[in-house]
């Protein structure tokens, strides 16, 4: 039996001032009874913002309860920053740019942590088919969204013959990176971002809170009793920006989404957006919406980059095989298709999305 708690609710309401990928609240209901203690900040490039519960009623006990919440966020943040320093690819000192310098060169020894993320990351992309690949950086570095920059077809195939998870090798034995290519490179944005996530949990529930959540620009994690569906997930409409397409409530359990219109600009009639075909260099373009819930952060991050690009009917025979893991795939048509876990909702769902 799944042991994350999942209802949807298949809907169109107007939304104000909706979060690009996801809105998270609390129930009202819930929400009455206590009190929240919520931070917002930018991390790693994007709003993280941590809401965590206070159940007490008495105004000193509670006001010990609120610092020591702030203790916990702030320990949090302190957490992200550390990981940003370590897995960013835009800062010169951080391992993934030292591998980046002379992985082509020589092997180079990096962190535990590095390490197993790394490996993670090879072992989601053998599952999505290379789809998930953090090798696609030498493509990715090409597109500039912001100036509506396409590449030409002869950029695009240099890039790819350097794409390839099989290109980046690691030794168990020293935790050392190499790539057997020139010219690769990695970048592990479709994953560290759910992975602080998951570090920056681990935190706040070692201060002892059970009720809380963690929402970095939409890969969140929300903690609370799973009886009781503490809280209310807003999947965005991938056509309609103020509106919502799916109300989720989530308990426990992480959320991540991939979106077409996260990241893009449109060309002759074309829409070009950044979530990256490893095989091509080009925008994927099988799917508008790729939502995963899965027990980690990190999990969800890089299964909704790697279901998007493999397509609905491939990503959803790979969900269906993972364990306490589940999707909502809106395919180029606009037709939504959900997971096993979910087939006694399928009445429920609304297929036109355009």
């Amino acid at each position: 039996m799944k042991n994350i708690f999942l209802l949807i609710f298949i809907f169109f309401s107007h939304l104000t001032n909706a979060a690009d990928i996801e809105r998270l609240s609390y129930a009202e209901d819930q929400q009455q009874e206590k009190h929240q203690v919520k931070v917002s900040t930018i991390l790693m490039t994007t709003d993280v913002t941590f809401t965590l519960m206070i159940n007490e009623v008495d105004s000193t006990k509670r006001k010990a309860e609120e610092e020591k919440a702030h203790n916990a966020i702030n320990s949090a943040i302190g957490e992200i920053q550390r990981i940003e320093a370590l897995l960013s690819e835009w800062q010169p000192d951080s391992e993934i740019s030292q591998i980046n310098l002379y992985a082509a060169e020589k092997p180079v020894i990096v962190s535990r942590e590095t390490y197993r993320l790394l490996h993670e990351s090879l072992n989601i992309a053998k599952a999505t088919q290379g789809k998930f690949d953090i090798t696609f950086k030498s493509a990715g570095k090409l597109w500039d969204f912001r100036k509506k920059v396409i590449p030409s077809a002869a950029e695009l195939q240099q890039a790819v013959s350097a794409i390839d998870y099989h290109k980046v090798v690691l030794n168990d034995e020293d935790y050392s990176v190499r790539f057997t290519q020139p010219g690769t490179r990695i970048g592990l944005g479709g994953i560290a971002k759910g992975y602080a996530v998951d570090r920056a949990v681990q935190i706040i529930g070692h201060y002892g809170f059970r009720e809380y959540s963690v929402n970095a620009g939409g890969d969140l994690y929300a903690a609370g009793d799973i009886q009781q569906k503490r809280w209310r997930v807003g999947i965005r409409h991938p056509r309609e920006k103020d509106q919502l397409i799916a109300l989720l409530p989530v308990a426990n359990a992480a959320v991540a989404t991939s979106g077409d219109y996260e990241r893009y600009f449109e060309k002759g009639g074309k829409r070009y957006h950044h979530i990256i075909d490893p095989a091509t260099g080009q925008p994927a373009q099988d799917c508008m919406s790729v939502t995963i819930l899965s027990p980690r952060a990190y999990l969800a991050d890089a299964l909704a980059t790697g279901v998007f690009v493999l397509g609905a009917q491939q990503g959803m025979a790979l969900i269906n095989s993972l364990p306490d893991t589940e999707a909502m795939i809106i395919d180029a048509a606009g037709n939504i298709s959900v997971s096993a876990g979910l087939n006694d909702l399928q009445a429920a769902l609304v297929s036109d999305t355009n």
